[in-house]
């Protein structure tokens, strides 16, 4: 029975990997849209991501879980003369769309900027001389038709961020808005489906489903290819054993 229930377990292991493997789940957000290979995980396990549609040769930002708010975030920025004056969020990638930081020169003027959507801001302030904004690493600021050098300058900023940041470090897309790469899951984020969020500097964003599921048993030691090929040969081996096991008539006791 040994050898049976052994063998039996490496068929289950096999299909569900194998299976798993051939599940995508592609999903559009705005102009760019993301395939998720394989599309259920356990933690601690990769992903490949995939997109198209997004900018050219812009930076990739990737999100995982629910969106969080957070508001009066104070920063102290850092430049010379009119700028830029420049620092970043505590969190990242940002949701575009969702940044407002309140610009206060102590002592002298007060201005809100407001996130566009598109990696810039609007404001009113008539000192304004560009803002700047970066959905990936969280990057905000502004300059001024005058010297803050010799002034105390205090950032407030509110914005959304994601649960979990899984960016790959040099994450670009392509000069066609393509984009290839593969993140590693926190080994101690919960069962669940959680939504994966890509995006460009510019704003474009994806989204697909993640399926995070600790039960997964890819044996330590086996390749994804090793494991199929095991299913199939498993398969065959199994079909051809309780073929030839014999017809026995059971006899009531």
């Amino acid at each position: 029975m040994g050898n049976k229930t052994k063998l039996g377990t490496i068929i289950s292991i096999a299909f569900l990997v194998f299976s798993m493997s051939l599940v995508v789940l592609p999903t559009t957000s705005g102009a760019g849209s993301i395939t998720l290979t394989p599309s259920a995980q356990p933690p601690g396990g990769s992903v490949t991501v995939t997109g198209t549609g997004f900018g050219a040769s812009k930076a990739i930002g990737i999100g995982l879980g629910s969106e969080i708010t957070v508001t009066g975030e104070a920063h102290t920025p850092t430049g010379t003369g009119v700028g830029p004056w420049m620092t970043k969020t505590n969190h990242y990638p940002v949701k575009p769309g969702s940044v407002s930081f309140h610009s206060n020169v102590v002592g002298s003027s007060e201005t809100d900027f407001t996130d566009k959507g598109d990696g810039t801001f609007s404001t009113s302030s008539t000192y304004d001389a560009g803002s700047y904004l970066n959905y990936v690493t969280g990057s905000f600021g502004r300059s001024s038709t005058m010297d803050l050098s010799a002034s105390e300058l205090v950032f407030t900023v509110g914005y959304k961020y994601y649960q979990y940041n899984v960016t790959m470090s040099a994450t670009n897309s392509t000069a066609a808005g393509t984009f290839s790469a593969q993140i590693t899951l926190p080994t101690t984020i919960p069962n669940g489906n959680y939504v994966l969020t890509a995006i460009d500097t510019s704003g474009t964003t994806a989204t697909a489903t993640l399926n995070i599921d600790n039960t997964i048993p890819i044996p330590e030691g086996f390749s994804l290819g090793l494991v199929i090929v095991l299913s199939a040969a498993a398969v065959m081996v199994s079909m051809r054993f309780f073929r030839k096991q014999p017809n026995v008539a059971l006899t009531p006791k």
